[in-house]
């Protein structure tokens, strides 16, 4: 009976909650309260690694009289542990041989505030937290800026006012005098920087557990006057509020962010020098970030309702004079839409009467004249030459943008392609409308050509409204390949509604090639998948749904494993024995001492370094097993090399028992390097942005960039080449390299230096369809995720010059080769202009591009290093120079006075930079010339073969 109960009965379980945490110093103080007071057995607190189970045991300090427990961890003594993982809390009892261990609850930091716990030497901070199941564990994140707003107000005479304190933790400042605090006021990309003042904030030391009163600099408080000063604000255009710290030469910015209990006034009417004003104050629900509106409010164009419906769009509205007793009469009173981008804009008369007025957009007729078309469009009312931003502020209705969704319609324009169109809010309460594309992909799962069929799926976003969308309909697909090819399928569309989102559809594309006769282009198909973007078609009873698609080529099935891997259990037990099957062989195996692994982005191209390396050993008859890891087993590659797929069973095999290794990234941190293989390591650019140990300690990136796992991959390399001097220097101290660096030149720079280098570049024209008349424009800007993640990423990608006017103005004479990131690159509307512009965003090897090009445009790119080489012009378009500003400060090189080339800002600069290239060359040559004495002064060619006897004199 006794053992039944032991096997059946629950046992009485203590409970052990978190009661308190404090930090003074090194010192972390934790308080444990228990629901019985323990009088018995030796009492610890314990830290559990949750991975390693790695067990870290502190003595608690006194107990028995209490139920309340304290303990002591003196974070120095155990740094080297905490820095890693996640550490799950226990209260543990030793008693007569015997080891009970409680979960300690952690119900405290839902409830209050708790700071984390600066670990000084590492830059990192130890940070509490409650588990799903509400306990207590702890968890080390890189440090960050802390910027906390206590109190906002906007007062009714147009007065802002705010304080709170701005945290690095890592700057070590003695005097608050040697921080500088600045206000920024970013709109677009105009910015305006103000000092603010700093204020003694002993409090905030006390609540960081900072007994040296370390952190008392970090306050401020700010007051903004709109009544007596504009602040260079542009009516009408919102502006995000930032603050700027500056301590010796480093910079930290973050936004300004409110919390949702911190209540204050969303508006308020002032009158200023210029008139009477108003100010909107508007948060995101989601990243609680403000921004500010100031408006005109002499009249306000105010719309009342909003009808989206029967193929019209209509606005019911009234003009509110400040003069509120008044009623407003205008004969003489447009309407105007005005495209956001291009700033074209259209004229549509109105009456206003008794203060109100109604107009009826027949959104099918302006279609057929070109309004409309995809872009945002903004509303405004013009009234004796002044124009109004159409506004919703006196319905009472806050963020309006995320809680009210008007009618959206389908409409074809005079293509017969279709678009979706509605009315929305923006973010301070304005009326637009929005076109854009009414489907979209959002994400391809895999490509076969099975039995014949053609077929891929994905899953995509269809904008409502979208119930009655047809589960089968016929369509098109436009594959574009090398020399011009182009291959025009018909094919069927299946799509199903998901149910995870209102947008969400499964679909499937097939496209019959056996009936078509073409089975034999299979192979030719699946090489030329990723050549560009798939331009696709739904037809739909409205008319052609057009969308494009971007083929990852690691998503087409090729072997019998990727077959299996599309079955749930096949994949599972793939991944599972996968890794088991690398750590076998390469603990079992002998090395091949012939083969050596290639990859290059982490297996995205055949490009770059470990290419030209490559294709040395190939000239030099190598003895050797080439096996190249690569997305795209149908790449051509020379040779006679075995291609391989990331994390495929062939990938571990051969990364288990090959000799050499030649990347110009990093492998993952599953690979083990065994003893006597040899690991080159090409990297992939001479570098711009701060790297590794040369990133500012207090900048985000600075743990990451320096994390242990970077370490130990780095730690593997056993050469490292260097382009130039310059960057030697630099990569040896970022990644703390210490073996043998090869100062050799790029190998893939070799290109340029080449013979015949006029029949290479002929061959890559030929294989792009460029005329061999045009001169090429080289587009290559870098990634902007601000602009990406700014709600932007289901946009069309927006061009900061209008393309018909490039192509008005260069384009006899000129075509134009756009090299974008790839979530970029999928959201490019360019179909207009197909015999000018070239999406080269998937094109293996960005030399060839350089080599055919006569011009590159780009900004904060290190496409700038290698293209100097061929020593033809730059222009460097920074747009958004202002903005991007605090970056450009650190950069390894001084960007402004060292670019080999023009600095311009808008499109009327960059258009004259073209127009006048052969002047810009001359005016440039002398800076262009000693960039590359800087940064060129080691290419002659012959890198590869540097590289490649470096890396064999010793066999």
């Amino acid at each position: 009976m006794k053992v039944l109960e032991l096997l059946w009965l629950p046992k009485e379980q203590s409970e052990c909650s978190l009661f308190d945490i404090k930090y003074q110093g090194e010192i972390l103080n934790i308080t444990l309260k228990t629901d019985k007071m323990v009088k018995e057995g030796t009492v610890f607190f314990t830290l559990i690694e949750r991975s390693s189970q790695q067990v870290l045991k502190f003595p608690v300090n006194e107990y028995g009289e209490t139920d309340i427990l304290s303990i002591d961890i003196s974070i120095d003594n155990y740094i080297n542990y905490l820095t890693t993982g996640i550490w799950d809390a226990y209260l543990q009892i030793e008693k007569e041989g015997t080891i009970s261990k409680f979960r300690v609850k952690n119900k405290l930091t839902e409830s209050i505030e708790l700071p984390p716990f600066y670990l000084t030497n590492s830059n990192i901070s130890l940070v509490p937290y409650s588990t799903i199941k509400g306990n207590l564990s702890f968890k080390c994140e890189e440090s960050k800026a802390i910027l906390k707003i206590e109190n906002f107000s906007l007062e009714e005479n147009g007065s802002l006012m705010l304080s709170g304190y701005f945290l690095v933790p890592s700057w070590s400042v003695e005097k608050s005098k040697d921080v500088r605090k600045q206000l920024i006021l970013r709109s677009g990309n105009n910015e305006l920087n103000m000092d603010i003042h700093n204020v003694a904030r002993q409090d905030v030391s006390t609540f960081f557990g900072r007994t040296d009163n370390k952190y008392d600099w970090t306050g401020f408080d700010i007051h903004l006057d709109f009544s007596k000063n504009s602040y260079e604000l542009l009516d009408e255009k919102s502006t995000d509020l930032h603050i700027k710290m500056t301590f010796k030469n480093q910079e930290m910015i973050l936004p300004i962010v409110i919390s949702p209990a911190i209540d204050f006034n969303k508006t308020a009417v002032f009158q200023s020098s210029d008139g009477i004003k108003n100010i909107y104050i508007n948060i995101d629900e989601e990243s609680h970030r403000i921004a500010l509106l100031v408006t005109k409010e002499n009249l306000q164009a105010e719309v009342d309702a909003i009808y989206s419906e029967n193929g019209e769009i209509t606005l019911l509205g009234s003009v509110i004079s400040r003069d509120k007793a008044k009623r407003v009469s205008h004969n003489n009173t447009d309407i105007v839409v005005k495209e956001r981008q291009s700033g074209e804009e259209y004229h549509f008369g109105v009456e206003i009467y008794q203060s109100c007025f109604t107009h009826t957009f027949k959104v099918k007729e302006l279609l057929e004249k070109e309004i409309f078309t995809a872009g945002v469009w903004d509303l405004y009312l013009l009234i004796e030459g002044q124009m109004y931003r159409l506004v919703t502020r006196l319905d009472g209705i806050m963020n309006k943008q995320k809680l009210v969704s008007i009618p959206q319609q389908m409409f074809s324009n005079k293509e017969g392609k279709i678009l979706s169109i509605k009315p929305y809010y923006t973010l301070h309460e304005e009326v637009s409308i929005f076109s854009r594309d009414s489907l979209a992909v959002k994400s391809i799962e895999k490509v076969a050509i099975e039995k014949g069929i053609l077929s891929i799926v994905g899953k995509l976003n269809i904008q409502p409204p979208n119930l009655d969308f047809p589960t089968t309909t016929i369509g098109k697909l436009t594959i574009k390949g090398k020399f011009g090819k182009v291959y025009d399928f018909p094919a069927t569309w299946q799509t199903e509604k998901t149910g995870k989102t209102n947008l969400e559809f499964q679909f499937i594309a097939t496209v019959d090639l056996i009936n078509q006769g073409l089975t034999e282009l299979s192979d030719s198909l699946l090489k030329d998948i990723n050549f560009d973007l798939i331009q696709c078609e739904i037809f739909h009873e409205l008319g052609i749904i057009p969308f494009t698609m971007n083929i990852d080529p690691a998503k087409v099935i090729v072997t019998l494993e990727d077959r299996l891997r599309q079955s749930s259990k096949y994949k599972g037990l793939l991944t599972k024995w996968g890794l088991r099957f690398y750590k076998a062989c390469n603990k079992i195996l002998p090395i091949k001492k012939k083969n050596v692994v290639f990859q290059s982005f982490h297996g995205k191209s055949y490009s770059c370094s470990p290419k030209a390396i490559y294709e040395e050993m190939l000239e030099q008859k190598r003895n050797i097993k080439p096996i190249w890891v690569l997305n795209n087993l149908k790449q051509e590659v020379p040779g006679n090399a075995i291609l391989v797929r990331p994390h495929s069973l062939k990938y571990y095999y051969y990364m288990a028992t090959s000799k050499y290794f030649v990347n110009n990234g990093n492998f993952p941190d599953f690979y083990e390097k065994r003893e006597k293989t040899v690991h080159l390591q090409t990297w992939h650019g001479t570098p711009l942005k701060k790297l590794g140990f040369d990133i500012d300690p207090n900048s985000p990136s600075y743990a990451e960039n320096t994390s242990p796992q970077i370490c130990r991959r780095n730690a593997r390399w056993d050469y490292l080449i260097g382009p130039n001097e310059y960057t030697s220097t630099i990569l040896k101290r970022a990644f703390k390299f210490e073996k043998q660096m090869l100062d050799v030149g790029y190998p893939r720079n070799d290109i340029f230096y080449k013979p015949n280098l006029e029949g290479k570049a002929a061959q890559i024209k030929e294989r792009l369809n460029i005329p061999t008349n045009k001169k090429v424009i080289l587009y290559a800007p870098t990634w902007r995720d601000y602009d990406f993640h700014n709600g932007n990423q289901h946009k069309p990608y927006e061009f900061k010059f209008n393309l018909n006017s490039f192509k008005e103005q260069f384009g006899e004479e000129y075509v134009l080769l756009l090299r974008l990131h790839y979530r970029d690159a999928t959201r490019i509307k360019i179909e207009e202009f197909e015999d000018f512009i070239y999406n080269v965003s998937s094109y293996d090897d960005i030399q060839e591009l350089y080599l055919i090009s006569d011009l590159l445009i780009t900004d904060y790119s290190s496409v700038m290093f290698d293209f100097a080489n061929i020593n033809r012009p730059i222009i460097f378009f920074t747009y958004d120079l202002s903005r991007y500003g605090s970056q450009v400060r650190g950069f390894y090189m001084d960007f402004q006075t060292e670019a080999p080339g023009p600095i311009v800002l808008n499109e009327q600069q960059l258009f004259h930079a073209i127009e006048n290239v052969n002047k810009v060359e001359k005016l440039y040559n002398q800076r262009y010339k000693s960039f590359r004495e800087k940064f060129c002064h080691l290419e002659d060619g012959k890198a590869s073969k540097r590289t490649v006897e470096a890396l064999f004199k010793n066999k």
